[in-house]
């Protein structure tokens, strides 16, 4: 029983170590060998738990995917308030760990990596779907979301890489792309009903609603109670 313990604690070091070093460097400039030395144990010790630097670094970024989704899923309150954290932990996270976060907002050739890519963005997409219907998508439901999930990824990459733009207007392009593909996809699709929680903070006062959420808008369909 110690000895298994004190390997479940090897193993978490290990892994907290690895994702520090995969977060800022890129996957071949970091070194299992100089990871396990900076610890004190023996390079084994990764082979052991994780079958060597790869798996480690999938551990890694299935980690920090993990670690995401069950933030989003601890989020109370209005969906606008919702919405608006959710998109701060995220630009967060990509901020504290941009190697990390890159793999998992790239569409990348490797495809282990791209699994655990893809199942973290389906059960997003599925989730923001829900809440936006309080049912299952349209397919010009998920059509859109998938599409504003696109464009997360691409400005936040963007963002990473150039800073060209401030994290406020990362977060205000994001909040508003996510707004217009709601309302985008209500007046493309008359079989999107709104849920009553996204209905009621379109039609709040919130300055991120106001521009687009005016008299001549298309009304908006609540799904039945």
């Amino acid at each position: 029983m110690g000895r298994n313990r004190r390997g479940d604690a090897s193993k978490a070091v290990l892994l907290e170590a690895g994702r520090a070093a995969f977060s800022g460097r890129r996957y071949d400039e970091v070194s299992v060998v100089d990871l396990a030395r900076s610890l004190g144990v023996a390079a084994g010790s990764v082979s052991y738990h994780f079958g060597g630097k790869r798996g480690l670094y999938l551990a890694v970024v299935e980690q920090a995917a993990q670690e995401f989704w069950s933030e989003l899923l601890e989020l109370r309150g209005p969906a606008l308030d919702r919405l608006t954290r959710g998109v701060d932990a995220f630009l967060d996270r990509a901020r504290r760990e941009p190697g990390v976060f890159e793999a998992l907002i790239t569409d990348v050739a490797d495809a282990e990596v791209r699994a655990v890519r893809d199942r973290h963005r389906g059960l997003l997409a599925h989730a923001l779907a829900v809440e936006i219907t309080g049912a299952e998508a349209t397919p010009v439901l998920r059509a859109a979301v998938d599409g504003c999930l696109s464009f997360i990824e691409g400005i936040v990459l963007h963002w990473l890489r150039t800073e060209e733009i401030s994290r406020e207007q990362v977060r205000a392009l994001i909040l508003a792309n996510f707004v217009a593909t709601v309302l985008g996809a209500a007046h493309t699709d008359p079989e999107i009903e709104l849920s009553r929680r996204v209905l009621d903070a379109l039609t709040s006062q919130s300055p991120l609603i106001a521009p687009f959420v005016g008299p001549d808008a298309v009304p908006l369909r609540a799904e039945v109670e």
